[in-house]
């Protein structure tokens, strides 16, 4: 991202971060483009937080929605990863009306 981008996402003023690159004591890495423009290179976020879909078309099939979620939540804990939203949803995959999905993907 830009110094400019960074300074502002950190609440502080460009000139004070055009300062701190300058001299050498910057928090992360940089590197200036031969336009001049200086970039900052922030370190990738990771996260183990993620949230479980589970969808039947019909509800004759309500009996295999829980099935399915318990497989979810099974494969979740196996590779160590933080169940924060759990969302179960009855309804056609033809059509596309996926009200629940597109809330979670919102």
């Amino acid at each position: 991202m830009k110094l400019a981008d960074w300074a502002r996402k950190h609440g502080i003023d460009y000139k004070t971060a055009y300062r701190l690159y300058r001299s050498g004591k910057f928090p992360r890495p940089t590197e200036q483009l031969p336009t001049g423009t200086i970039l900052v290179h922030e370190p990738p976020t990771t996260t183990n937080n993620t949230a479980l879909y589970a969808r039947v078309s019909s509800a004759d099939q309500k009996s295999d929605l829980e099935r399915q979620m318990q497989r979810l939540r099974d494969y979740a804990a196996a590779h160590g990863l933080n169940v924060v939203r759990e969302v179960q949803e009855i309804g056609s995959g033809v059509n596309g009306h996926r009200k629940k999905l597109l809330q979670l993907l919102a």
